[in-house]
Protein backbone atom coordinates (compact mmCIF):
# COMPACT_ATOMS: atom_id res chain seq x y z
CA UNK A 1 0.00 0.00 0.00
CA UNK A 2 1.50 3.38 -1.09
CA UNK A 3 1.12 6.22 1.10
CA UNK A 4 1.03 9.75 -1.00
CA UNK A 5 0.93 13.10 0.79
CA UNK A 6 1.53 16.72 -0.90
CA UNK A 7 4.37 18.61 0.33
CA UNK A 8 5.67 22.08 -0.48
CA UNK A 9 7.81 20.11 -3.34
CA UNK A 10 4.88 18.38 -4.55
CA UNK A 11 3.89 14.78 -4.42
CA UNK A 12 6.04 12.61 -2.36
CA UNK A 13 5.70 8.72 -2.79
CA UNK A 14 5.59 6.37 0.46
CA UNK A 15 6.82 9.09 3.21
CA UNK A 16 9.30 7.26 6.11
CA UNK A 17 9.40 7.87 9.88
CA UNK A 18 13.23 9.15 10.37
CA UNK A 19 14.45 9.63 13.75
CA UNK A 20 15.99 13.85 13.76
CA UNK A 21 18.48 14.71 16.62
CA UNK A 22 17.56 18.32 17.95
CA UNK A 23 19.69 21.22 19.62
CA UNK A 24 19.61 20.96 23.09
CA UNK A 25 16.28 21.95 24.68
CA UNK A 26 15.19 22.73 21.36
CA UNK A 27 12.57 19.93 20.90
CA UNK A 28 9.88 21.81 21.20
CA UNK A 29 10.32 24.76 18.82
CA UNK A 30 11.29 21.83 16.03
CA UNK A 31 7.96 19.77 16.77
CA UNK A 32 5.87 23.42 16.34
CA UNK A 33 8.52 24.23 13.18
CA UNK A 34 7.55 20.67 11.53
CA UNK A 35 4.10 20.32 12.00
CA UNK A 36 3.51 23.74 11.42
CA UNK A 37 5.01 23.07 7.72
CA UNK A 38 2.65 19.88 7.57
CA UNK A 39 5.07 16.89 8.38
CA UNK A 40 4.58 14.21 10.80
CA UNK A 41 6.39 14.24 13.91
CA UNK A 42 5.92 11.79 17.22
CA UNK A 43 7.29 14.09 20.37
CA UNK A 44 6.74 11.87 23.06
CA UNK A 45 6.76 13.09 26.55
CA UNK A 46 7.16 11.97 30.25
CA UNK A 47 5.06 13.91 33.45
CA UNK A 48 7.27 12.92 36.53
CA UNK A 49 7.32 15.69 40.13
CA UNK A 50 9.89 18.19 39.69
CA UNK A 51 13.21 17.25 41.72
CA UNK A 52 13.54 21.03 41.93
CA UNK A 53 10.43 22.36 43.12
CA UNK A 54 8.37 20.39 45.53
CA UNK A 55 4.93 19.76 44.50
CA UNK A 56 5.13 20.49 41.03
CA UNK A 57 4.71 18.05 37.99
CA UNK A 58 7.19 18.66 34.96
CA UNK A 59 6.66 17.74 31.08
CA UNK A 60 10.02 16.62 29.86
CA UNK A 61 10.40 14.42 26.35
CA UNK A 62 10.86 11.17 26.65
CA UNK A 63 13.73 10.80 24.26
CA UNK A 64 15.46 14.01 24.82
CA UNK A 65 16.82 16.01 21.58
CA UNK A 66 15.03 13.54 19.59
CA UNK A 67 11.87 13.53 17.58
CA UNK A 68 10.53 10.92 15.14
CA UNK A 69 9.49 12.51 11.93
CA UNK A 70 7.97 11.31 8.75
CA UNK A 71 9.18 12.48 5.60
CA UNK A 72 9.80 11.37 1.76
CA UNK A 73 14.09 11.44 1.19
CA UNK A 74 13.56 14.01 -1.15
CA UNK A 75 12.94 15.89 2.15
CA UNK A 76 16.08 14.90 3.83
CA UNK A 77 18.10 18.37 3.43
CA UNK A 78 14.56 20.43 4.27
CA UNK A 79 14.61 18.46 7.53
CA UNK A 80 18.28 18.89 8.33
CA UNK A 81 17.91 22.28 7.44
CA UNK A 82 15.30 23.35 9.82
CA UNK A 83 16.43 25.70 12.53
CA UNK A 84 17.11 23.74 15.63
CA UNK A 85 17.89 20.77 13.93
CA UNK A 86 21.01 19.23 14.56
CA UNK A 87 21.14 16.33 12.43
CA UNK A 88 18.87 13.44 10.64
CA UNK A 89 20.96 9.90 12.29
CA UNK A 90 21.87 8.37 9.08
CA UNK A 91 24.23 5.21 8.97
CA UNK A 92 26.61 6.34 6.24
CA UNK A 93 25.29 8.66 3.32
CA UNK A 94 21.24 7.54 4.26
CA UNK A 95 18.89 8.71 6.77
CA UNK A 96 18.18 5.67 8.83
CA UNK A 97 14.38 5.06 8.40
CA UNK A 98 12.52 4.44 12.00
CA UNK A 99 10.30 0.91 11.85
CA UNK A 100 6.37 0.91 11.56
CA UNK A 101 6.50 -0.78 14.61
CA UNK A 102 8.45 1.02 16.99
CA UNK A 103 6.70 4.06 16.01
CA UNK A 104 3.22 1.84 16.90
CA UNK A 105 5.15 0.90 20.01
CA UNK A 106 5.40 4.35 20.80
CA UNK A 107 2.53 5.81 19.69
CA UNK A 108 0.55 2.97 21.87
CA UNK A 109 2.00 4.40 25.05
CA UNK A 110 0.90 7.77 24.14
CA UNK A 111 -2.00 9.79 25.66
CA UNK A 112 -3.85 12.63 23.55
CA UNK A 113 -1.46 15.21 24.90
CA UNK A 114 1.60 12.87 23.68
CA UNK A 115 2.76 11.51 27.35
CA UNK A 116 3.82 8.59 27.67
CA UNK A 117 2.79 6.84 31.04
CA UNK A 118 5.81 5.26 32.76
CA UNK A 119 5.72 1.91 34.86
CA UNK A 120 7.61 3.04 38.10
CA UNK A 121 10.08 -0.24 39.17
CA UNK A 122 8.47 -2.46 41.52
CA UNK A 123 11.10 -2.46 44.31
CA UNK A 124 10.49 -4.61 47.14
CA UNK A 125 12.83 -4.40 50.46
CA UNK A 126 12.71 -5.82 53.03
CA UNK A 127 14.26 -4.05 56.73
CA UNK A 128 17.74 -5.12 57.23
CA UNK A 129 18.42 -5.51 53.35
CA UNK A 130 21.53 -3.98 51.85
CA UNK A 131 20.97 -1.03 48.48
CA UNK A 132 23.20 0.82 46.69
CA UNK A 133 22.09 4.34 46.06
CA UNK A 134 21.91 4.82 42.32
CA UNK A 135 21.65 9.04 42.50
CA UNK A 136 21.83 12.10 43.86
CA UNK A 137 24.43 13.61 46.70
CA UNK A 138 24.81 9.53 48.35
CA UNK A 139 24.51 8.13 44.52
CA UNK A 140 27.33 4.98 44.66
CA UNK A 141 27.39 4.31 49.14
CA UNK A 142 25.86 1.71 50.00
CA UNK A 143 22.94 1.44 52.69
CA UNK A 144 20.93 -0.83 55.13
CA UNK A 145 17.06 -0.24 54.12
CA UNK A 146 14.58 0.59 57.11
CA UNK A 147 11.68 1.31 55.91
CA UNK A 148 9.13 2.70 53.55
CA UNK A 149 7.89 6.39 54.21
CA UNK A 150 3.42 6.57 54.00
CA UNK A 151 3.79 8.03 50.57
CA UNK A 152 5.81 5.04 49.04
CA UNK A 153 7.85 6.66 46.99
CA UNK A 154 10.49 7.38 49.65
CA UNK A 155 12.34 5.00 51.78
CA UNK A 156 14.11 5.62 54.99
CA UNK A 157 18.29 3.94 55.09
CA UNK A 158 20.45 3.55 57.34
CA UNK A 159 24.10 4.72 55.47
CA UNK A 160 27.14 2.36 56.19
CA UNK A 161 29.51 4.87 56.17
CA UNK A 162 27.90 5.84 59.21
CA UNK A 163 25.83 3.93 60.53
CA UNK A 164 23.90 6.04 63.16
CA UNK A 165 22.89 8.47 59.92
CA UNK A 166 19.15 7.95 58.78
CA UNK A 167 18.53 9.55 55.41
CA UNK A 168 15.14 9.89 53.68
CA UNK A 169 15.31 9.57 49.68
CA UNK A 170 13.51 9.05 46.80
CA UNK A 171 12.80 5.30 45.80
CA UNK A 172 13.61 5.77 42.43
CA UNK A 173 17.19 6.75 43.36
CA UNK A 174 18.01 2.99 44.27
CA UNK A 175 19.92 0.50 42.51
CA UNK A 176 19.75 -3.63 43.58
Amino acid sequence: MSHIAMSAGGLCLDPKWFLVKTKALNETRVHKRLTGAGYEVLFPKISRKSKRHRGLIEVRPLFPTYLFVRFDGDELKTIKYTHGVARVICFGLEPHEVGEEIIAAVRARMNEEGIVKLEPKKVTLSPGQRVKIGEGPFAGLDAIFVEEMPDRERVVLLLDAVSSYKLTIEKDSLER
